[in-house]
């Protein structure tokens, strides 16, 4: 009988509830939040934010760097814009991958071709490859894949695709 209510006791207050894990707009939603003092997303580079089709908690944010040069010059920072334009990184795009709401660093991706449609960047640690952005600006699907390149064949190591979609779409 002691048995039966040790296991009430611990079914009614000794379990934790489980809660609804959170998607990865979850964790865009209350970065975005409801208005601009809870807005953790209004900086130039904060242009799309990009969700995987399969259901991973991560998103990432991008920009066209020719897009946050004209962000720039709109907003009052004209040597900043200029700066920009005159540097190696004007048809860049510009990413931060968030985990679970939290960003990583920073990560410009160089232009591949003239179309600006592709992107890359080339990383040595932990071993040598490449990551690729292809994205398709007219509906917002994007492709991303990851290269080994220590190997002699660079076929992608990774893939994922999704849809981006504007921060703050024009009113």
């Amino acid at each position: 009988m002691k048995l039966r209510h040790v296991m009430y006791v611990l079914l009614c207050f000794g379990l934790p509830l489980v809660a609804a894990a959170q998607t990865a707009r979850d964790y865009f939603n209350e970065l975005k939040g409801t208005d601009s003092t809870t807005n953790a997303l209004n900086h130039y580079m904060d242009e799309y934010v990009c969700f995987a089709d399969d259901n991973v908690p991560s998103f990432v944010i991008i920009a066209k760097a020719a897009d946050v040069i004209q962000e720039m010059k709109k907003g009052g920072n004209a040597a900043e814009a200029k700066q920009l334009e005159q540097s190696s990184n004007k048809d860049a795009l510009f990413v931060h991958t968030y985990y679970k709401g939290v960003a990583t660093d920073l990560q410009i991706y160089d232009a591949v071709g003239t179309e600006g449609t592709d992107y890359s960047i080339e990383f040595k640690s932990p071993v040598h490859g490449k990551n690729v952005y292809s994205v398709n600006w007219a509906t917002g699907r994007y492709r991303f894949r990851v290269y080994a390149l220590d190997s002699r064949v660079h076929l992608a190591a990774a893939e994922r695709s999704g849809k981006c979609q504007l921060i703050h779409p024009a009113s």
